[in-house]
């Protein structure tokens, strides 16, 4: 993950799956997207969840458990208002939650968000495809070493290897 706290994953909010660790916002800040949203008309929380899900085009599709909890402390702090439509709830940014916005939002993601718009997300599908191709080979491999102590030796140094070159791949050094 980036240091603005953004990643790339679908599904499970974050890169690359269910075996990720890093979370595609970093803590607290979804809370900060939904009002910037909220700030243009006001939404049901699953509209919010869809809405999320096309910005980011299906790179990061929020679940009902992250979004509605966060509605409703948004709630209870007073930065939204809610009006029933039926049976949908639907939220408007308040005063206290404007206010709350333009005092804490961090210009960094702010220009992160921006800079997600104009990301090229053909090449980010077939960068994730290709990751998730190495993945699968990792893992068959690592299976492979696991019953083999010669195998796991070398396995073990090929990863640090491979880690060691990842990391001085763009590094200083070379520029």
């Amino acid at each position: 993950m980036d240091k603005d706290g953004f990643g790339f994953g679908k599904g499970h909010e974050r890169f690359g799956g269910p075996f990720a660790k890093e979370r595609f916002f970093k803590k607290g800040n979804l809370q900060f997207v939904i009002l910037k949203m909220l700030q243009g008309e006001s939404k049901h929380g699953y509209q919010i969840i869809k809405d999320l899900e096309e910005q980011f085009r299906g790179f990061y599709s929020p679940s009902p458990g992250s979004v509605y909890p966060i509605l409703q402390m948004l709630e209870d702090r007073e930065f939204v208002s809610i009006e029933k439509d039926g049976k949908k709830k639907v939220y408007s940014i308040t005063e206290e939650g404007e206010t709350f916005l333009a005092e804490n939002m961090d210009d960094a993601m702010l220009q992160r968000l921006e800079q997600f718009k104009n990301m090229d997300f053909e090449k980010m599908k077939a960068f994730r495809a290709q990751l998730q191709d190495l993945f699968k080979t990792f893992i068959i491999k690592s299976k492979e070493a696991m019953k083999d102590k010669e195998k796991k030796a070398k396995f073990d140094a090929f990863v640090e290897k491979t880690k060691n070159d990842l990391d001085d791949l763009y590094s200083e050094r070379e520029g």
